[in-house]
């Protein structure tokens, strides 16, 4: 009897996903080949608030309102430090939240639909002073001395 090697090279399809935990956005390697496709090495973060979408478009320079992306050496997928976005959007979820994503050629971006009941900045009803957002309702921040 003899054997036979088997060529583990199958080829793997997979849809771009997001997946937001920890402070980070992290995509998958589908996700990864589109972005990087175009030569992200930075990324600015979009929100749509009317639909709940946010938006990733791939810059190569860093500016004031980039936000740092990570590829490890010899891997597809990463993640882009996005805390202070995480925080903006009030974002609260107990476990990583994945969502499917979609590369847009016309306009340079992938996007997602957040889950609503995990984003705290969308607008919510107010009885005496019309529609807020919960920004808006948000108290200014102390400042220390």
């Amino acid at each position: 009897m003899s054997y036979e090697l088997f060529h583990n090279k199958a080829t793997k399809f997979s849809s771009p996903q997001l997946t937001i935990r920890s402070g980070r956005i992290a995509f998958n390697a589908a996700a990864g080949d589109l972005l990087t496709s175009v030569g992200m090495r930075f990324a600015h973060l979009l929100l749509d608030t009317d639909e709940c979408k946010v938006a990733i478009r791939p810059i190569q320079k860093e500016d004031e309102n980039a936000f740092a992306v990570s590829i490890p050496k010899g891997k597809r997928g990463g993640t882009i430090s996005a805390q202070s976005f995480l925080n903006y959007i009030r974002w609260h979820a107990d476990k990583p939240i994945v969502v499917d994503a979609t590369w847009s050629a016309a306009k340079q971006l992938m996007e997602a639909f957040l889950p609503k009941e995990h984003v705290g900045l969308l607008p919510r009803a107010s009885v005496t002073t019309g529609t807020k957002t919960a920004l808006e309702e948000r108290r200014p921040r102390r400042r220390l001395i």
